[in-house]
């Protein structure tokens, strides 16, 4: 058949003019669907359910969300610098890591001690430094002990060095994370860093990406491998914080590319400034089965247009609760040179979107305390109790103007006298689960309806808090709203305490009739909700 004038116009410029036409749509912002609103985001099991975004609610009425933030537990640090060989007690993203062995029930803290040498500064460049890794312990997380080995010694003293100055094979170790493997491959591997090793050589700083294991977090041995970060090979930027993915049994960093600058990709004079990848610092994820070969970095995290002009991802820890994903990340004020922490959220754990309209989950407290203007957030909660105790790392000077300061010529007091750096481990605590609520005052009831969820639980668990007069009350039903067994609102013993595991029941009968689909309305007066989960599964 003879081909038409138009079919030129047919196989070649529709097409093009269709992809121009998708093109614009998406540099214009219009919205993806929002895949947070999946279906299979409400398979929930037995896992709990928060409010700190909407997903899990249908609707709701006379309802509000309240956030909240830790607050210090006590006015003094629970480790400071106190000991000879100490300098500076380097507790920032990523220096620090609080941990609790699941095998002896310690609380266990690495360390990094910084020491500097403005003597050996040479004009125009970087302060030398050396690191190494302390540790110390404690039974009830409140009171530490430093205690003393053989591994290095100073003025013929042991020390609590445990890796770094020729402990565990290591010289300069900055910037370590460690991370509890619970299904080690050996004894000897069940605990891992990962860390910026630098040669002893202080002035050339040459420095490459090194991991190390050892069986009680003391005992480190670097491995024979050197780890590989995708085509970086053995290189990354120096601050990366550990997770571990229990459903793919995958260690996950949360880490810095070593192009974490503008590079090519900068903004010409008198262009428009590019947030996401103008930022110098911003948050990659890379994981791993073997902590030896790591996937390639992925961007995962970054400031956009309605952060300040000066505002970067300094780093960030990441942590499960329930079905959700949390993570704290310290946000840096480049002008002002401090740092305070926003929580943020994420369904998988590859998206995260900030919560609190952005507000600081902690933030430096100011003049007169060790927190003076910043604090570090590196470590997930540990719960204690009925509480989640989150170990701040604060600092009583700014961000580097005690390190760069000589270097740049600024004419203040940290960059005069670097030994004014200051920092200190702090210790702050919240209600379990307790970052969010949904709240109803005393004079309008609230009520707030779940989507449909999948769960085999025969018991409902809620943690709330009622007021003076208040009360909470649940109806449970189908997906079409029909009444579940005897779970109505009229049936329901009304709760009017505060429990963050107060089991619901109906006319004293906790159980709910298994159904696959079911879906909650919770009806508040003077009131909060914190979370709920289902228990007592017939079906795991």
């Amino acid at each position: 058949m003879k081909p038409t004038p138009t079919d030129p116009f047919r196989r070649f410029w529709i097409p093009l003019i269709l992809l121009i036409a998708l093109c614009i749509v998406v540099n214009q912002g219009f919205p993806m669907r929002d895949l947070t609103r999946d279906p299979s985001q409400f398979y929930v099991k037995g896992k709990v359910q928060t409010f700190l975004d909407n997903v899990i609610i249908h609707s709701h009425r006379n309802i509000t969300r309240r956030w909240y933030r830790p607050t210090y537990r006590r006015d003094r640090p629970v480790i400071e610098k106190d000991r000879s060989w100490e300098h500076i007690t380097y507790f920032t993203y990523s220096n620090y890591c609080v941990l609790r062995d699941p095998l002896d029930g310690l609380f266990k803290c690495w360390y990094e001690d910084l020491q500097l040498f403005p003597e050996r500064q040479e004009k125009g460049k970087s302060m030398p430094t050396f690191s190494r890794q302390l540790y110390a312990e404690s039974s009830d997380g409140i009171h530490w002990r430093k205690p003393e080995f053989d591994f290095v010694q100073e003025d013929d003293r042991k020390t609590n060095i445990v890796l770094g100055s020729g402990a565990g094979g290591g010289h300069n170790v900055h910037s370590m994370n460690v991370v509890i493997d619970p299904y080690p491959p050996s004894s000897d591997q069940r605990f891992r860093a990962l860390f910026t090793h630098r040669t002893p050589d202080l002035p050339g700083h040459t420095k490459t990406v090194a991991c190390a294991h050892s069986p009680d977090g003391i005992h480190w041995q670097l491995y024979d491998k050197t780890p590989m970060i995708g085509m970086s090979g053995p290189r990354l930027d120096d601050v990366s914080v550990l997770f571990y993915d229990h459903n793919s049994r995958e260690f996950v960093q949360n880490t810095r590319h070593f192009l974490k600058g503008p590079g090519g990709g900068g903004a010409p004079r008198g262009g428009i400034h590019q947030f996401a990848s103008d930022s110098r610092r911003r948050i990659w994820q890379s994981r791993s089965h073997d902590f030896i070969h790591w996937s390639e970095p992925v961007l995962v995290a970054a400031v956009d247009e309605e952060d300040g002009l000066d505002e970067q991802f300094y780093g960030m820890a990441q942590y499960k609760l329930g079905t959700i994903h949390l993570a704290t990340v310290g946000v840096y004020r480049h002008v002002d040179n401090e740092m305070d922490v926003q929580l943020l959220i994420s369904r998988d754990g590859l998206r995260w979107k900030q919560t609190a309209k952005r507000q600081p989950f902690l933030a430096p407290r100011g003049k007169g305390y060790r927190d003076t203007h910043m604090v570090a957030l590196v470590s997930a909660p540990i719960e204690v109790d009925d509480e989640l105790w989150f170990y701040v790392g604060g600092s009583a000077c700014h961000h580097d103007w005690w390190l760069k300061g000589l270097r740049e010529g600024l004419d203040h007091p940290e960059a005069h006298d670097p030994t004014l750096a200051r920092f200190s481990l702090e210790l702050a605590t919240l209600r379990k689960d307790g970052y969010a609520s949904l709240y109803a005052n005393p004079y309008r009831q609230g009520t707030v309806t779940t989507q449909s969820m999948m769960s085999q639980g025969t018991k409902l668990v809620i943690n709330a808090r009622c007021g003076s007069q208040g009360s909470i009350r649940v109806e449970v039903t189908d997906e079409f709203d029909e009444t579940i067994g005897s779970c109505s609102k009229e049936n329901c013993d009304a709760f009017t305490g505060d429990n963050v595991s107060h089991i619901v029941s109906w006319k004293e009968d906790p159980s709910i009739p298994v159904q696959s689909w079911r879906r909650l309305h919770f009806y508040l007066q003077d009131a909060e909700l914190f979370s709920f989960h289902f228990a007592d599964s017939q079906q795991q």
